[in-house]
């Protein structure tokens, strides 16, 4: 078992009506909601089609998660989570530059973890072509303070603080953080979707090497 695995994630607990990872069913609603939204994409996926796929009963889904937006939050908050574990037990020892270098990577390259290969790289996907969608909703105020970002607004506050010890007289840490994430993904979804308005290399994965050398040389000019 990955060590992540052990940790719990709190905020899991207030979105899901049940918690999904206590019961065989609950987990099948999640690995099949994975499989679907990654396939149909979130605006065709519903739980009648969740329900038909995984064999039972729409109302058994509602019981777990009020609405498809509700699961999409689950599941954004479950890979959020998981690299915020990973963030807090691997960039502990070393020098304010290799403690942030080592955060850029974990944010920037596609890791592996203990979930199955086919799931993560599912899950993986639906990160970079759903993720937007949890805050561009008029109910983003309303979920910030019932606390639905706290993971992704932590993991930011996390990797600020990393900053601030590497470049204490960075004026924008927090804004150059949340681009970081939100840059990272868009461009991953352009490479995929709109190569003509991004780069690749056979050789590297450019987008890590790219926002990298972009977040050092901002950093290394204040």
């Amino acid at each position: 078992m990955d060590i992540v695995d052990r940790f719990q994630i709190p905020i899991l607990d207030t979105i899901a009506l049940r918690n999904p990872q206590g019961t065989q069913l609950g987990q099948r609603i999640v690995e099949g909601a994975i499989v679907l939204i990654d396939e149909l994409g979130f605006e065709e996926f519903n739980f009648k089609k969740l329900a038909l796929s995984i064999g039972t009963t729409e109302a058994s889904v509602y019981r777990y998660f009020a609405s498809k937006q509700k699961l999409l939050l689950y599941l954004m908050n479950w890979y959020w989570g998981r690299l915020e574990c990973r963030l807090l037990l691997q960039t502990q020892g070393g020098s304010p530059k290799e403690r942030l270098k080592k955060a850029l990577d974990l944010v920037l390259v596609l890791q592996p973890t203990a979930l199955s290969l086919t799931t993560e790289k599912r899950l993986q996907r639906i990160v970079i072509h759903e993720a937007p969608k949890v805050f561009l909703t008029k109910d983003v105020d309303s979920d910030h303070r019932t606390g639905y970002h706290s993971i992704y607004t932590e993991i930011v506050q996390y990797i600020t603080e990393l900053v601030l010890a590497y470049q204490p007289a960075c004026k924008y840490p927090e804004m150059l953080v949340s681009s970081l994430l939100e840059g990272s993904l868009q461009q991953r979804f352009f490479g995929e979707h709109l190569p003509e308005v991004t780069n690749s290399s056979e050789q590297e994965d450019a987008v890590a090497v790219f926002y990298t050398q972009l977040f050092f040389s901002y950093l290394d000019h204040e």
